[in-house]
C-alpha cells in the first residue's frame, strides 16, 4: 500500500514547482504528491545494462534515451519518473518533462510493482505515443512487454532465461542475458 500524500489538492504546474526545491523526488497522482520508493543494487543493475543496450539504438533512430530523473507526463496530469524510456523528440517538451514516449520500462521491487502493475500501467495507457510497456525483474531474467496494437487493444507476451525481446517500438531485439549478467547476489 502506498503512503500517506506528502501534499495534497495541488496543479501540475504547483507539484512541478515543489518538485525543484524538493530533496526528495515524488510521484504526481490525482493531485497528490507521493515520495517515491528507493531501489536496490539489483535493480539499479539492471538499469544501467539496460541503459548501455539502448544507448546507440536510440541515438542511430533519432530517439532520446531517458533514466529516472525526467518525469513523463500523461494526458491527466499524472506524472511519474519511469526507470528507463525512450521518447521522440519533441519541442512542446520541456526539459524536465516529457510526455511522447514510445517505450517505457520499469524494473521491478517489491515496492513498486503493485503500482508498476497497477495503478501507473493504467495511467501509462493514456499516453497516445505509447507503443510498448515493459516490466523486467530485478533477480531474473524475465520480462513482460505490452504492445499497443492497431486496435489500440494491448498485447501481452512474457520472456525468460536466454530468451530475446523484440522491442517493435524500436525495431531491436535486446537479450535478456544481457541485461542479467554480473547481477549482485543477494
Amino acid at each position: 500500500m502506498r503512503s500517506a500524500p506528502v501534499k495534497t489538492a495541488l496543479t501540475f504546474d504547483q507539484f512541478l514547482e515543489f518538485e525543484v526545491s524538493s530533496f526528495d523526488r515524488h510521484e504526481f497522482v490525482d493531485g497528490n504528491l507521493f515520495v517515491m520508493a528507493g531501489g536496490t543494487d539489483k535493480q539499479n543493475h539492471v538499469i544501467l545494462e539496460l541503459i548501455m543496450a539502448l544507448k546507440s539504438v536510440a541515438r542511430a533512430a533519432g530517439y532520446r534515451l531517458y533514466a529516472s530523473d525526467v518525469l513523463i507526463r500523461t494526458p491527466e496530469d499524472v506524472g511519474y519518473y519511469p526507470d528507463v524510456y525512450i521518447s521522440r523528440e519533441d519541442v512542446t517538451d520541456s526539459a524536465r518533462v516529457k510526455r511522447h514516449p514510445i517505450i517505457i520500462f520499469e524494473v521491478l521491487s517489491s515496492t513498486t510493482e503493485i503500482f508498476d502493475r497497477g495503478e501507473k500501467w493504467q495511467n501509462y495507457q493514456t499516453i497516445p505515443s505509447l507503443e510498448q510497456y515493459v516490466l523486467l525483474s530485478q533477480s531474473e531474467p524475465f520480462a513482460e512487454v505490452y504492445s499497443r496494437a492497431e486496435d489500440n487493444s494491448w498485447r501481452y507476451q512474457s520472456f525468460s532465461g536466454a530468451a530475446k525481446l523484440y522491442l517493435s517500438s524500436i525495431q531491436f531485439e535486446l537479450s535478456l542475458e544481457r541485461l542479467y549478467i554480473d547481477l549482485p547476489a543477494d
